[in-house]
């Protein structure tokens, strides 16, 4: 009895305090920017890269014995204080066939470098000789980073264009999405100079002003899905997760993630006729946290069984994003929904 009124009660505060259940997402948004803002002005970046996004030396070194990568790792750190490195596990299944040691080293420094590589000789005992040693220049690392970054904002920007050709009004305003989103697209992959990077800058605002006078249930999924990437960047930062290539792409799956419950919110929502907008919502509800749940229950499988930090770092990225989604989806786009809804009637 008791269970049954708690439930309502939340029933009750979820379809009448809905407004100010809008709180939640725009404190967790509010504090995202603020982390990668901090972030940004106390290391130069926004996210912390790892060897592959900014350049340095990877060593794989063949080792079947168990080594104490954490006391590895310590000991590397009080030699190279100023470096950035890490130490991991290679493995094929549950058995370890080495150690894998990135260092952001530059191929020109020779010096430290070599000093380096008798370090991890003397550390695990192995002839240097049987190392294998790789090197990514800083330049090509920032390449990296560069093109997959401007992957993730052309892919925002034809996902927004596409929802508005769903959910828009008129033709004539979604032919003007169309040809507004394919010259930003045009500007942010060119990215020549500050006058491009201007004029890309006010396409989008342009593109957020058409969205909000013209299709809000558009704007709702973008916000949805644009809250999702950064408060799941906010919290990967404080996890203090160095992001490499696979991270930066598992952040461009993660639009998709996003995404589909929104769709599907906003579809039932608006285009179907049938029972209240409750009813509706509920109706989206069950079939979209079906959706996340089996998703995650997935993920944390994947998780707990894959030996590879690629593919965990990828899962790891996902399954926070996807929580993230649960309450920018049924909180923030149903709030947003129903202001809409009650404006419009």
């Amino acid at each position: 009895m008791q269970e049954k009124g708690i439930k309502q009660k939340l029933k009750d505060i979820y379809e009448k305090r809905y407004r100010l259940l809008l709180i939640i997402p725009i404190v967790l948004l509010a504090a995202a920017i603020l982390q990668i803002g901090i972030q940004t002005v106390s290391t130069g970046d926004f996210i912390n890269k790892d060897v592959s996004l900014k350049g340095g030396m990877t060593v794989t070194i063949p080792i079947e014995k168990q080594v104490d990568i954490a006391k590895m790792q310590a000991y590397l750190e009080s030699q190279y204080p100023e470096n950035d490195i890490s130490v991991r596990y290679l493995s094929s299944g549950a058995e370890h066939k080495g150690v894998i040691v990135a260092v952001d080293l530059q191929v020109d420094d020779d010096e430290n470098s070599d000093r380096f590589i008798q370090d991890l000789a003397a550390l695990t005992d192995v002839n240097r000789k049987d190392f294998s040693i790789e090197f990514m220049g800083s330049s090509l690392g920032a390449s990296f980073f560069r093109e997959t970054f401007t992957a993730i904002i052309i892919a925002f920007l034809f996902m927004g264009a596409i929802v508005f050709m769903y959910f828009g009004d008129t033709l004539l305003h979604k032919l003007a999405v169309i040809g507004i989103t394919i010259i930003t697209a045009v500007l942010v992959y060119l990215d020549a100079n500050i006058v491009v990077k201007s004029f890309a800058a006010i396409a989008m605002i342009l593109l957020v002003l058409i969205y909000l006078k013209f299709s809000i249930p558009s704007f709702a999924v973008i916000l949805a899905a644009l809250s999702d990437i950064i408060i799941t960047l906010a919290i990967v930062n404080m996890m203090g997760i160095k992001l490499s290539t696979a991270g930066i792409a598992a952040f461009l799956m993660l639009i998709g993630y996003s995404v589909d419950t929104d769709i599907l919110l906003s579809t039932r929502v608006l285009k179907r006729k049938e029972g209240t907008v409750m009813d509706r919502i509920y109706s989206a509800m069950k079939t979209g946290l079906t959706m996340n749940i089996t998703t995650i229950a997935a993920l944390i499988v994947g998780l707990v069984l894959s030996q590879s930090e690629v593919i965990s770092q990828i899962m790891t990225i996902l399954l926070i994003g996807l929580f993230v989604d649960i309450i920018n989806t049924w909180i923030q786009n149903v709030g947003i929904l129903r202001i809409y809804l009650e404006k419009k009637r």
